[in-house]
């Protein structure tokens, strides 16, 4: 009789040969009866798996099923449970075929397991003369699995394993070795054809010896330890290390998923083929698609019933490929056909080993502020051409109304020179005061285009010390010889429109000038510190205001005093009250009949005019500096 179901030392071959004819024995009483699905051994009922089913199959169901948890940990927990059952099965064999043969040698327990497993179909067993399989914790077998079923199927599947795929086959082999010896054993495949190896090859070793006799077995052969990748030590406890993480990861994704179904916005999870998993009923909401409609359809496809942007696509594959998070927006129409604006966030999710396993997209709708965005910007550019038009239109009144005032005041002044002799007092008095009619008509019109022209006008920003500014607003208004005009020490320099300044200072020291009715005027400029802006404050001595005018003189055309009596436009405070504010500023006045008037103003120490035509303060961008 020839040893041909297992290759063994030479000194072990009559043990093998006699196990090999008892084992035979065994499997020759065999019947099958399809019609009742049984297929007997030696009185006990066995059963055919389909190889791959048990290997390549289950490994890439594993992981798509725990993909949450990473493809790692989908492999390790395959592995452990594939293992975890392939060593109880193993250990339970020999139990019943030790039983019915009644072999209690442990070297002949041992010995029909090889056999056992060929006569099965698990892989034939070439064992290494190097091995030592003594029943004690020192025992040692290294063998070889040239026609492992595992490895067989990635073969024939065309696929090529990044791990030691022979998992089932080392878990069976130390059960049955474990079983025949009395001793806990465990086996690992430290090289594998479905990789590419050379041949299936395990270290069967106790749980204690193991991990340094593998470790032992590489350091004397580099060559290999360079190939020997990726294998795993049985570990019984990992299993349900790896299960608890499952679990605790199942956990928080229906967590999350919570959360997802609650949150007002559309969340969407796409798998790594691009189809649509889950839509929470935010989605529902806002695209009005049921889950069961979109659950199963590629996101191109979905793209296109919504008439979406063909850039998409490129956009989400571009952010999978940074394996990071992006946001943008686009447009889409919702199943009603409703076009929509949303605000879109995609999130790559990676396993541990930094691989996209799916993209979360989150879409907000922003229709309402987007089309509110469109009006506003309608809107401004209605305004632009507005103030464009009222700027025109000011320069042509100005140019049509002064042209006819110019010719009644050279009427007047022809008139008045020509007849001078035949005008009585009363006819030269009222000439003078169409003179002085006409001078504040010509007034008028440059106040009206100086107002109109803050804001609109290129702002020149420059700093301006108002210790030099102030001296010569002061010369250049010329106070008669009973006002004095007195400024404060040590003045800001200020960053602004020198122009504009000069405007504001000047309207308030004219009018303090113009009005003062004292016979010794006194008028002080004064600044204080109030930390983010500058306060000043024009004071004088004058005639005072009613309290119930402060808000009326800051008003276009206003003016308490009589016309004829003091030549005013009621301009000049609607003036530096809009340059005050376009600065970011506010300005007030403090008075009291008969005793004199404060007007006091603020301006930011850090502000900058906006290019923009200002609605009102609140629109102002500061930049005075201190």
């Amino acid at each position: 009789m020839r040893l041909d179901t297992v290759k063994v030392p030479e000194a072990f071959e009559p043990l093998f040969l006699k196990a090999q004819e008892y084992v035979s024995t065994y499997f020759r009483q065999r019947s099958e009866n399809p019609s009742q699905g049984t297929i007997e051994v030696f009185g006990q009922r066995y059963i055919l798996v389909r190889g791959a089913s048990l290997s390549v199959d289950l490994f890439e169901l594993m992981k798509e099923r725990y993909r949450e948890a990473g493809e790692q940990e989908a492999i390790d927990a395959s592995r452990s449970l594939l293992f975890d059952m392939a060593h109880t099965i193993g250990k339970m064999d020999a139990r019943s075929f030790h039983k019915k043969m009644g072999l209690n040698d442990p070297i002949e327990k041992l010995s029909a397991g090889p056999i056992h497993f060929a006569h099965t179909g698990w892989a034939f067993v070439d064992i290494s003369p190097e091995s030592r399989p003594s029943p004690d914790e020192d025992f040692y077998l290294l063998y070889d699995h040239p026609f492992s079923f595992e490895s067989d199927a990635w073969i024939q599947a065309g696929k090529l394993a990044s791990f030691p795929v022979c998992v089932m086959n080392a878990g069976y082999s130390s059960g049955w070795c474990e079983e025949s010896f009395g001793i806990p054993l465990l086996a690992t495949e430290i090289t594998c054809k479905a990789r590419g190896d050379e041949a299936c090859r395990f270290i069967m070793a106790h749980p204690s010896k193991i991990e340094g006799l593998v470790r032992e077995y590489l350091q004397q052969r580099p060559d290999m330890a360079k190939r020997a990748t990726h294998y795993q030590i049985p570990d019984l406890s990992n299993r349900k290390r790896v299960e608890e993480a499952l679990r605790a990861s199942r956990a928080e994704n229906r967590r999350l998923a919570t959360v997802a179904s609650r949150t007002h916005s559309s969340v969407m999870i796409v798998g790594q083929d691009g189809r649509i998993e889950w839509v929470n009923e935010g989605f529902t909401r806002l695209m009005e698609y049921t889950p069961e409609e979109v659950k199963g359809v590629a996101l191109r496809e979905f793209l296109t019933w919504q008439q979406g942007d063909p850039h998409v696509i490129e956009w989400i594959d571009a952010q999978i490929a940074r394996h990071q998070g992006e946001r943008t927006e686009i447009q889409r129409r919702a199943k009603s056909g409703k076009r929509l604006w949303l605000d879109v966030e995609i999130q790559p999710i990676l396993n541990d080993a930094h691989e996209v396993t799916s993209i979360i997209a989150i879409e907000t709708d922003i229709t309402e502020r987007k089309e509110a965005e469109s009006r506003q910007q309608q809107l401004v550019a209605e305004m632009e051409r507005i103030n464009k038009e009222l700027k025109e239109f000011a320069y042509v009144v100005s140019h049509d109304l002064k042209a006819p005032l110019r010719g009644i005041q050279t009427l007047v002044s022809w008139i008045s020179e020509d007849c001078k002799e035949s005008l009585n007092p009363e006819s030269r008095e009222q000439m003078d005061l169409l003179t002085r009619r006409v001078d504040r008509m010509h007034m008028l019109i440059d106040g009206i285009l100086q107002y109109s022209r803050v804001g609109h006008t290129q702002e020149q920003t420059v700093s301006i010390d108002l210790n030099h500014l102030l001296p010569e607003i002061v010369d250049l208004i010329a106070p008669p010889p009973h006002v004095t005009i007195t400024l404060a020490q040590d003045l800001p320099v200020i960053t602004a429109d020198r122009t504009r300044i000069m405007q504001v200072f000047q309207n308030l020291l004219s009018n303090a000038v113009k009005y003062m009715d004292k016979p010794q005027g006194q008028i002080i400029v004064d600044a204080a510190d109030r930390d983010a802006s500058w306060e000043f404050r024009v004071t004088d001595n004058g005639p005072g205001i009613e309290e119930k005018y402060f808000d009326l003189i800051f008003g276009m055309f206003k003016t308490l005093a009589p016309q004829d009596q003091f030549e005013s436009t009621g301009i000049g405070l609607t003036v530096v009250k809009k340059i005050v504010e376009l600065y970011g500023g506010r300005i007030w006045v403090e008075s009291k009949v008969g005793v004199g008037s404060t007007f006091a103003f603020i301006l930011p120490k850090q502000c900058t005019v906006s290019e923009t035509i200002p609605s009102g303060p609140e629109m102002a961008q500061c930049a005075v500096m201190g």
